[in-house]
């Protein structure tokens, strides 16, 4: 006779989650570049807007979801910023970020003619912006989504507005951003997280450069344009002379001896 016939099993329970990530931008591009000499320098006055998009595609909760944005926010090695946070909004939990004071106005700098007019005819066609892990010189954004249940979708509404020190930059004729968003769930030995590439966004944000030289710059090359064309022509002037160009004896045009003055008059009979 069996005394005990029951037997306890510990099964592991695994949970399988697939958080999808996507985003967009608007507007996608902007333009920028030095403004006339007597122009207001202030920030950029239409919004950037950024929107993504986290949702639970999988069969399970996703606990404690996160989404991390980091935007580039500094041209290296300067820590000036080239965005201001607006507004950040969230349908699920809330987001936060290390917030700084918002800034419109250009910083004073001393104008270098030479190194100005180098840099408009070298600059580079495209300079690529882009974040490293935990990158001080981007603006990270953290948002904790909370629990979200197999199906539900969580988005995240982002404004920023361009600087003055973004939009006056003269470094490059395109600047591309490369801004990252990133979901995952809270750490869990029982939480298995499937397709983890689709878990990061990428969205790229473009600055076109307007190509228009800076005011000096613009003076600098009428000026030296039109010293070079007087020098040429002084010089062609001088290589003709010395050729004797100017000098050149033209033989006199032959008259013709029976042609009749026309102002003479002969007077005589009309008899004659």
């Amino acid at each position: 006779m069996l005394l005990d016939n029951m037997l306890t099993l510990p099964i592991p329970l695994k949970y399988e989650i697939e958080l999808t990530a996507h985003g967009f931008v608007s507007p996608t591009s902007f333009v920028y570049g030095a403004e006339e000499k007597y122009s207001p320098v202030t920030c950029m006055k239409e919004n950037i807007n950024f929107t993504f998009h986290v949702i639970n595609a999988g069969p399970s909760m996703s606990p404690n979801t996160n989404l991390e944005i980091m935007i580039p926010n500094a041209f290296p090695p300067r820590d000036s910023r080239l965005f201001n946070p607006l507004d950040i909004k969230t349908t699920a939990g809330h987001c936060s970020y290390n917030k700084y004071p918002r800034n419109c106005t250009a910083a004073e700098k001393n104008e270098n003619i030479l190194k100005d007019v180098i840099t408009f005819f070298s600059k580079p066609t495209k300079r690529h912006m882009y974040c490293m892990k935990n990158d001080s010189l981007c603006l990270q954004i953290h948002c904790q989504l909370g629990n979200m249940e197999s199906g539900k979708e969580a988005t995240v509404h982002l404004h920023l507005e361009a600087t003055p020190l973004l939009l006056q930059m003269d470094d490059a004729s395109v600047l591309k951003f490369e801004v990252r968003a990133t979901a995952w769930p809270e750490k869990n030995a029982k939480v298995i997280e499937l397709h983890k590439d689709k878990q990061v966004a990428y969205v790229y944000l473009e600055g076109m450069h307007h190509q228009k030289p800076k005011y000096h710059v613009t003076v600098l090359i009428i000026s030296l344009g039109l010293i070079v064309g007087v020098t040429l022509l002084l010089l062609l002037s001088f290589i003709l002379w010395k050729i004797g160009f100017f000098k050149r004896k033209y033989k006199p045009v032959p008259q013709d001896v029976n042609r009749r003055d026309s102002w003479s008059f002969k007077s005589g009979n009309k008899s004659d």
